[in-house]
């Protein structure tokens, strides 16, 4: 007989999975899967007693495919379990207790912030406050969320933020997501050209990160595809039913994305281009294309002297004293026009102080030696 008191299946991030455990039970009644797997290949009848078994989403990889299959039996023949808690499950593994517990299973579903327009003035003004020009992208950006705060129909959102590279699309998709409470969830899409890239999104074994993995364990409903003009054409079709419904679903894992906001980055120059590229099929599905424009001289002034200034706040006294003395602001505010990638100018004003730091304290301690 299978003895399992209570299972408990929590879908959403890890550490919201952490912190409801921590809630609800204590740390010293826990004992992890991972900790325990030895224990399954042991031929005695023996079993063990557990207050609490705690099974995190990577423990699934580390055991064999016929284990996923007869999940619940299998870990039965070893325990006894009052309470048992069953973070992002596979599939296979939800199913398998269903079968014996269709009626005892207890869903906990973490509940992604919402759009509001409470947190439309938050998203807007950290816009304004992080991210430099693009003042029209910001206000068709909220108008776009907006959308889904009154949407009845539970659809997803999906931008494309398009134009040069290196002014502020990405940062601006993050600085919404952290906004929002977690960390984003970004998929670099110009990596997708391998097998392996296929098999990461539409499932393979079991034991291999995917791409509806990742989805589960997003902490926010802000999904970014970066360099989605880069991916291989054939994988959009993967992208249909996920954007127009809110569902994806590959061989192990089904993952609901009902109200999440998938922003997508690409290097396209006009609306055209990006119909062209991406195909009516999938340009339909687009909520809203929003292009970024080249930063103007005095935005890029205000991002150079407020990253000079944020470097210069790190240092100590000493070598405060040493990058003021140098010419270094002065150079990238006459040279400022030769950077049109933000990355770009940021990288070579770090490099310019550090390389002097370095001839400084460094080099010349050494040769003194």
């Amino acid at each position: 007989m299978i003895m399992i008191n209570k299972v408990v299946i929590f879908l959403g991030p890890k550490k919201y999975f952490k912190k409801f455990l921590d809630e609800n039970i204590g740390e010293n009644t826990r004992s992890n899967f991972h900790e325990l797997i030895k224990y399954m290949d042991e031929k005695d009848s023996n079993k063990y007693d557990l207050d609490n078994l705690i099974v995190n989403a990577d423990d699934y990889s580390s055991v064999n495919y016929h284990v996923l299959l007869n999940f619940a039996a299998i870990v039965t023949s070893k325990f006894n379990i009052k309470n048992l808690y069953l973070h992002n499950p596979p599939k296979r593994v939800e199913d398998s207790f269903k079968f014996y517990y269709k009626d005892n299973i207890d869903y906990k579903i973490h509940e992604y912030q919402s759009i509001s327009r409470e947190n439309l003035i938050k998203i807007y003004s950290n816009l304004n406050s992080d991210i430099q020009g693009q003042s029209n992208c910001k206000k068709q950006i909220i108008s776009a969320l907006y959308r889904l705060s009154i949407n009845k129909k539970n659809k997803p959102i999906v931008l494309i933020l398009y134009g040069p590279s290196g002014v502020g699309k990405t940062q601006t998709v993050k600085n919404i997501s952290e906004t929002l409470g977690g960390e984003l969830l970004r998929i670099q899409f110009s990596m997708m050209h391998t097998s392996e890239n296929y098999e990461y999104i539409f499932g393979s074994e079991h034991s291999k990160r995917s791409f509806a993995r990742d989805l589960m364990s997003r902490e926010t409903n802000i999904i970014l595809f970066d360099e989605f003009d880069k991916v291989n054409s054939s994988l959009y079709n993967a992208f249909y039913e996920l954007f127009d419904e809110g569902k994806y679903t590959d061989t192990n894992y089904e993952v609901d994305l009902r109200q999440a906001i998938f922003i997508c980055t690409s290097n396209f120059k006009n609306e055209q281009e990006i119909e062209k590229t991406l195909g009516s099929a999938m340009f339909s599905r687009i909520s809203c294309c929003i292009k970024f424009d080249e930063l103007s001289k005095i935005d890029k002034e205000i991002i150079l002297n407020k990253h000079y200034n944020d470097i210069i706040s790190s240092l100590n006294d000493e070598e405060k004293h040493i990058i003021g003395d140098t010419n270094i602001l002065e150079w990238f505010g006459n040279n400022i026009g030769r950077f049109n990638n933000i990355r770009i100018l940021k990288k070579n004003i770090e490099n310019a102080i550090f390389d002097k730091l370095t001839d400084e304290f460094i080099i010349n301690t050494y040769t003194k030696n």
